[in-house]
């Protein structure tokens, strides 16, 4: 898994699956790694390791559900905190 540095610009890339998802309704849940490929990362999460899965919701759409490993969701929280937290 690359350094957190680099989980933070992949976090923060415009194209990137996790990029700007806020607004909607958000769920997590957490378990045994699930296999499916990190949103941040692309690798995937391994049974041994935590899974964070994370469900967005906008109303009338059906939810996008993300996998993440739990340093991945941490740089993506990360940046998520640092756009919506920008001055206007």
């Amino acid at each position: 898994m690359p350094d957190e540095p680099i989980l933070r610009e992949k976090a923060a890339r415009p194209s990137g699956a996790m990029h700007c998802r806020h607004g909607g309704r958000t769920a997590h849940s957490g378990g045994p790694g699930s296999g499916d490929f990190c949103a941040v990362c692309g690798e995937p999460v391994a049974r041994h390791l935590i899974d964070l899965e994370m469900e967005f919701a906008r109303q009338g759409v059906t939810p996008d559900t993300l996998h993440l490993h739990l340093r991945c969701f941490a740089a993506w929280e990360f940046e998520r905190t640092k756009v919506e937290g920008a001055p206007n």
